[in-house]
């Protein structure tokens, strides 16, 4: 991987449970989900691009690259694991709060943390990734069967249904960062992987999941209009769950991992949307 940028190499603790993530810039902190099949420098552009004006954070999800893959499916639960190990990365930089991006499992994640933890988070931007509520209903949905097929086989055939590190790596279009992304998911954990979708998705009917915490920070939601894996109707529910300016992006000819299809304009509406102070947003209601 080629990159100008010093990237600072950095371990937090969840309990027993290391968590590596990169650091570099300075300034108001910015922090990085990664999602399926990812790892934390999958967002070098969006880190080269930011890293002059903020202090941006990307973590290893536990399970991936160099942070620890405790044993069993229950340790890959979104509460309160995977919420926490967010928690952890904000203590080891002594953070009370930041905005935070997450794409994919990491967006997920990064709902689930608005939700539960509203008042770490400074602004929310998430990629490829409904609401909660909304992305169970959508797999609920048979005529969506197609969108999710993927999912069903991780959670019936485990783990001699994931592709090897090179295949899971080929859409990235970078020769070097392909590479590279495939060296961190050769030293990634194949059932810790699988252990996010059987952890926290119902192989048999999808529950509706009640009522939730509306989230309260100034949300940005981008998505691919040509995404294979998450069906754009998914997000037609988004206003309803955030008690706060949100703006819904459809970008045309992408797919689903925009932070690389898209990588200029995913950086440069991030970088727009976090640099405006939360009390803004809200006098504008």
């Amino acid at each position: 991987m080629t990159s100008k940028t010093r990237f600072e190499s950095r371990f937090a603790s969840n309990r027993n449970v290391k968590l590596h993530y990169v650091a570099a810039g300075s300034g108001p902190p910015l922090l990085f989900l990664h999602g399926f099949p990812d790892y934390s420098l999958g967002w070098r552009w969006q880190i080269e691009a930011l890293c002059g004006s903020f202090r941006v954070l990307a973590p290893d999800l536990r399970g991936f690259g160099r942070s620890d893959a405790p044993r069993g499916h229950a340790q890959y639960t979104l509460l309160p694991h995977l919420v926490e190990d967010v928690l952890s990365v904000l203590v080891a930089e002594q953070l009370s709060q930041a905005s935070i991006v997450g794409h994919d499992w990491g967006g997920t994640i990064a709902w689930w943390l608005a939700m539960r933890v509203p008042q770490v988070i400074r602004h929310l931007v998430v990629l490829s990734t409904p609401h909660p509520r909304n992305y169970l209903r959508a797999i609920a949905d048979p005529t969506n069967a197609r969108f999710f097929a993927y999912m069903r086989l991780f959670q019936e055939a485990g783990a001699s249904a994931m592709p090897a590190p090179e295949k899971l790596a080929e859409w990235v279009d970078d020769e070097v960062d392909r590479q590279a992304l495939a060296e961190s998911l050769r030293l990634s954990d194949p059932e810790a992987m699988l252990g996010y979708y059987r952890a926290n998705i119902p192989l048999g009917r999808v529950p509706d999941i009640g009522q939730l915490p509306l989230v309260k920070a100034p949300t940005l939601v981008m998505f691919g209009a040509h995404d294979p894996y998450v069906p754009t109707n998914a997000y037609d529910g988004t206003f309803r769950e955030v008690d706060n300016v949100t703006s819904l992006i459809a970008i045309p000819g992408a797919g689903h991992f925009i932070h690389h299809q898209a990588a200029g304009l995913v950086s440069r509406e991030i970088e727009a949307w976090v640099s405006r102070p939360p009390s803004s947003f809200r006098s504008l209601g």
